[in-house]
């Protein structure tokens, strides 16, 4: 089933309307325009209007409302994106709140961690230091190399000093630069 086309689109301009004819027989469907005037009708030859007359037409008053509708409707979306960008702020805000919170959170944590690892270092420091220092090579020989190393820069310089030659030197070496190097 094929719907009726409507025969004129009329379009405002700033100077009146203009009429589209789509469907006349000479111009075998193309669309042709003409002006209206108040004494112009669809189908006549355009008028040209005076000059002189100078009086607000009802054409350009129906496009000053047209206008303010436009942008009325304008400042109603940007005014409905102004609350959604809020919303999103908001929520962009506790998310920012809770991120922080986790961080401290999880900075505290590590705190606690690296002074329980001082803790038990400074442990293990005292018992090494308490054995005699070929028994005490030998138990480090044995530890991972972090460990190792981390108990040895621990220790103080006498103890190292008697422990060093029982050690095996492969290990003694690197612990010296890494020891040299600051880490």
């Amino acid at each position: 089933m094929k719907l009726p086309v409507a025969r004129y689109f009329i379009v405002m301009a700033a100077a009146g309307i203009v009429v589209l004819n789509p469907g006349s027989a000479p111009l075998n469907g193309r669309l042709t325009a003409q002006s209206l005037t108040p004494g112009n009708s669809p189908g006549r030859k355009a008028v040209p209007e005076s000059p002189a007359s100078s009086a607000p037409k009802a054409p350009v008053a129906a496009t000053a409302a047209g206008s303010r509708t436009g942008i009325l409707e304008r400042e109603a979306a940007v005014s409905l994106k102004e609350k959604e960008l809020k919303k999103l702020d908001a929520n962009l805000d506790s998310k920012i709140r809770k991120l922080d919170e986790t961080r401290k959170g999880m900075e505290s944590t590590l705190t606690h961690k690296k002074k329980d690892d001082t803790e038990r270092y400074q442990k293990m420091v005292k018992l090494y230091k308490a054995l005699r220092p070929e028994e005490a090579a030998k138990l480090i020989d044995r530890l991972d190399e972090d460990i190792a190393m981390e108990l040895m820069s621990r220790m103080d310089q006498k103890t190292m000093a008697k422990m060093i030659p029982y050690l095996n030197q492969a290990r003694v070496l690197k612990w010296t630069r890494l020891s040299l190097r600051g880490s």
